[in-house]
């Protein structure tokens, strides 16, 4: 009998610690997952290198706070949202995409403004303006060529142009960890 309870014993610290190695911060092979991006049962996780290996879009951005506060526009290198989307499927008309924030903070945008853009632009003074080429929207990795902020990174989403525009500071989604793709409200 005593025999028995060890080795139940035994079994179940084995399960256990399976249990709670699963549960660890899930890492790919070129380390820590920083951005999961979802559609349906398709999951891809990227580690910040996963990111860097992909085709690199480059642009300048920066945002408009509600107070009229503009900061940058900044240099910034990053992957096309589309790229993204596209390893998990795609986005149809009749889904949008959710950006959230390892902070909380959620923006869903939907598939004409994926697709199409349509957001706000302004100069570096703040002042409207037509941009002369459809912004990027994108997930950034690195501005001015250095590693993003702690306090908006290690990825963010937002607007990237050949132009020195920036956007309204809520389209631009720091401290980016999860984009899924979800139908359309």
């Amino acid at each position: 009998m005593m025999k028995k309870v060890v080795w139940l014993v035994f079994g179940l610290l084995i399960v256990a610690s399976m249990l709670l190695t699963s549960c660890s911060t899930s890492t790919t092979a070129a380390g820590p997952v920083v951005l999961t991006v979802t559609n349906g049962s398709t999951v891809k996780t990227y580690s910040l290198s996963d990111l860097q290996k992909l085709k690199v879009v480059t642009g300048n951005g920066g945002t408009k706070g509600k107070g009229g506060t503009v900061t940058g526009p900044n240099s910034y290198q990053g992957v096309a949202l589309t790229t993204l989307l596209n390893a998990v499927g795609g986005i149809t008309s009749k889904q949008s995409v959710k950006f959230t924030g390892t902070d909380g903070y959620s923006k869903t945008l939907t598939y004409d403004q994926v697709m199409n853009g349509g957001f706000s632009t302004y100069d570096g003074s703040g002042n409207p303006v037509t941009p002369t080429a459809k912004p990027i929207l994108a997930v950034v990795y690195s501005s001015k060529g250095a590693a993003l902020d702690t306090t908006v990174g290690p990825v963010e989403a937002g607007l990237l142009s050949s132009d020195n525009l920036v956007t309204d500071g809520n389209t631009w989604i720091k401290l980016l960890g999860k984009i899924d793709v979800v139908a359309a409200q």
